[in-house]
């Protein structure tokens, strides 16, 4: 009983602690808010092979190969080249799947990561911790996500798809 009397302080004080490390989907999505399909798409954006972004401060690349079920960060010098890799956040996989695809990558001004999977977007907060799967604007594979201004886009095949949230993207 004295135990847990006086481990009842130390919970009071480490749950803001806690808390402030919770980044919801709430932070992000707006209600009532969905994706819209775009009349004027402009040009589509190429693949460009391994998907990686970066972290708002330049000094992390976020990166996914192929077979992999988890997204890797690697820090980097101030030239750019990444020193080490290693496993950062695990990636959830659809029921019977044995490895995860995630065809593009893209961050956002807070550091959350943005993974284009075919369950959805799946979005991590910048400790690697999943905040939740948002759910992709059309069957299909997505091919490319990305930030303009205060709308996600995600292109599903030739068809490009727009979301407003409550954040932007890196710049």
């Amino acid at each position: 009983m004295t135990r847990i009397l006086l481990s009842l302080p130390v919970l009071l004080l480490l749950a803001p602690v806690a808390a402030a490390q919770d980044m919801p989907l709430s932070q992000i999505l707006i209600d009532g808010e969905g994706w819209k399909k775009t009349d004027s798409p402009g040009p589509r954006p190429s693949a460009a092979g391994q998907p990686s972004t970066t972290s708002p401060d330049r000094s992390t690349i976020f990166t996914w190969s192929p077979g992999e079920r988890f997204l890797h960060a690697a820090q980097t010098r101030p030239d750019g080249e990444p020193v080490a890799r290693s496993p950062y956040a695990p990636l959830r996989l659809a029921r019977g799947e044995k490895g995860a695809t995630v065809p593009s990558l893209t961050t956002d001004k807070d550091g959350r990561i943005y993974a284009a999977t075919p369950i959805g977007i799946q979005v991590f907060d910048p400790t690697g911790r999943l905040c939740g799967v948002v759910t992709a604007p059309a069957p299909g594979k997505m091919e490319h996500l990305g930030f303009e201004g205060e709308q996600l886009t995600a292109w599903v095949g030739e068809t490009k798809y727009v979301r407003k949230v409550k954040t932007t993207g890196v710049k």
